[in-house]
């Protein structure tokens, strides 16, 4: 759970500042789920400078409340969260500033944006908030305002942890606790919900032991829970802790699902280890231009449009070829548009394209990238404009490393899935 907060001062000498102005969202990864924003009177006088510069001036502080009497609602809201702020440091220090003042410390993790932008979005001319998120199309509102300042950060903070393929975030606030908790299980799904996305079980030790992918991750995390399967079992032995992470696409659950397996390893999961290639099934054109399939030993220097692991399994695929598209012995028109009609459920519809589809809330589209045929990255958007300009949809896209099998994954799911839209870029430029 994240506390996502801005705050405003009076400026001044260093520890003397007092906060005029505070905005807190608290975000659960996927959802605000509480909100406290209130001007604060300081007590003392806010400096020209920044008075300019938030346009918020004494007079309009002078019926605001005093900190102690907004004290109970900021501990109340950050209680068991992470505070995530750009430039924590800044934040942080204010808050413990004037809860000192009341004698009470105020601790609590902190994650910076600035520090993990520099981690993640790296080689931006500028990590102000302003220019940085204006990069990223995210639109800002109320500059140098704690409500404004803190919604951009939150958008930031939503990018920032698409883009955290390592699970920096994660492990850099994890908290072990490994006492014994009463109805463990109840404790673990309560904060979880029906969404699509990927989820991971951790051991007392925060490491990752099972991922999986799911339509609707409570009831699926809840059939692990009970199920009474040897597999289930033995997870259970070793579960101290879930977390998830709602990709609103079902295909992007699916590719992330496969390349964190493949990165993470988990001992509870069947690896997605890189089948043996043994036979191939390619598509030849013969000196009459006739085109045909045929079954080749597997080399890495043909472009096969589908392998497999032995000379079963490929005689198999190409009568079930030859029988769905009715492939004549004969050479005939009709049998190289058949075989055009095969290549093309192997293929991407465009060289360049991007997939658009669901994204994790109602006002949001997930897309992938595609370009010269492989699998770029994945983003999400709120404006037409962030995937119109490629400059701007390319800083929302998470790179995903090369794991094979991600075209296929791909092509495979578009064929048998309605997706929202997919755009041809070279139309696009």
């Amino acid at each position: 759970m994240y506390s996502i907060i801005d705050v405003e001062t009076t400026g001044g000498k260093f520890n003397q500042e007092g906060i005029t102005e505070i905005a807190i969202y608290k975000f659960d990864g996927v959802d605000i789920i509480d909100q406290f924003i209130s001007l604060v009177n300081p007590e003392i006088p806010i400096q020209p400078f920044v008075q300019q510069l938030t346009g918020i001036t004494d007079n309009m502080l002078v019926n605001a409340p005093k900190f102690f009497q907004i004290a109970k609602r900021i501990l109340e809201i950050t209680d068991k969260t992470i505070l995530v702020a750009h430039n924590s440091s800044f934040d942080y220090r204010m808050l413990k500033i004037e809860f000192d003042r009341l004698g009470y410390e105020f601790i609590t993790p902190q994650l910076c944006t600035v520090n993990l932008s520099k981690k993640l979005i790296p080689n931006m001319s500028s990590y102000k908030l302003g220019n940085l998120v204006k990069s990223l199309g995210i639109p800002i509102s109320n500059r140098h305002r704690a409500s404004g300042d803190a919604k951009a950060t939150l958008e930031l903070f939503k990018l920032l942890l698409v883009k955290d393929i390592k699970k920096e975030i994660f492990n850099s606030s994890i908290v072990k606790d490994v006492k014994p908790k009463i109805n463990k299980w109840a404790d673990l799904v309560k904060n979880l919900k029906n969404e699509i996305g990927i989820y991971y079980f951790h051991d007392s030790n925060g490491k990752i032991i099972y991922i999986g992918k799911s339509k609707s991750i409570k009831n699926r995390v809840n059939q692990h829970l009970t199920g009474i399967s040897n597999k289930s079992l033995k997870i259970r032995l070793e579960l101290n802790d879930v977390s998830y992470e709602n990709t609103g696409s079902e295909l992007i659950a699916l590719l992330k699902e496969n390349k964190e397996i493949k990165t993470h390893q988990p001992k509870f999961n069947s690896l997605l280890k890189n089948t043996i290639k043994k036979f191939g099934l390619e598509i030849c054109t013969d000196n009459d231009n006739f085109k045909f399939l045929r079954i080749l030993h597997y080399h890495d220097s043909i472009e096969f449009i589908e392998t497999y692991s032995s000379l079963k399994l490929a005689n198999k695929k190409l009568s079930v070829l030859n029988m769905k598209y009715n492939l004549e012995s004969n050479k005939s028109e009709k049998s190289n548009l058949n075989i055009f009609e095969i290549l093309k459920k192997y293929s991407f519809p465009f060289v360049n394209m991007l997939i658009i589809d669901k994204g994790r809330s109602v006002d949001e589209k997930s897309v992938l990238l595609i370009k010269n045929n492989k699998y770029i990255g994945y983003g999400y958007f709120t404006l037409n404009y962030q995937i119109n300009n490629i400059e701007i949809l390319e800083s929302l896209i998470t790179s995903s490393e090369e794991i094979e099998g991600s075209e296929s994954l791909i092509v495979n799911y578009i064929n048998k899935h309605k997706v929202e839209k997919i755009i041809n870029i070279d139309k696009l430029v």
